[in-house]
């Protein structure tokens, strides 16, 4: 167990240590030139590196609920009731989404189309819901530790 431990902080230093050199690349790596607005030359890079980080969250997710349904099922149930929940969250995203093409001057380019819009809509929605239950989760648990030492 500790074997495991160890293993995944260093994996998680590696990764924090990546995320900080492509952030600092994309902030201080220039701007691409003759371009309408500034574009920073490492944008792609880390969209990239976000969409793999996103994507290891994703398969994690979804990989230790099954784990545990095997080791642990009453915790299992707990973990599939907190995947049912950010699910029913992604479809409440999905339904306040737009499709709408906007109106951008100069542009021309393919993702001003309502599928690629839809989806944008839908994660920022996703993240602003969970945004907010982060922060009362935050703000309720400090409110119940007073209570509660009293």
């Amino acid at each position: 167990m500790d074997k495991i431990k160890k293993i995944l902080n260093i994996l998680t230093i590696v990764m924090v240590v990546i995320t900080l050199v492509i952030f600092g690349l994309f902030l201080f790596g220039g701007n691409v030139p003759n371009q309408l607005y500034t574009t920073p030359v490492y944008t792609g890079t880390l969209l990239t590196w976000c969409y793999i980080l996103g994507v290891i969250a994703i398969i994690l997710a979804l990989i230790f609920p099954l784990i545990n349904l095997f080791t642990r099922p009453k915790q299992a149930v707990k973990s599939f009731i907190g995947l049912g929940v950010i699910f029913i969250i992604i479809l409440i995203a999905y339904a306040l989404s737009d499709g709408t093409p906007l109106k951008i001057p100069g542009y021309n380019g393919p993702d001003n189309v309502p599928s690629r819009l839809i989806m944008t809509d839908t994660l920022i929605y996703a993240m602003y819901f969970l945004l907010g239950g982060a922060l009362i989760a935050i703000i309720g648990t400090g409110i119940y530790r007073k209570f509660k030492s009293y």
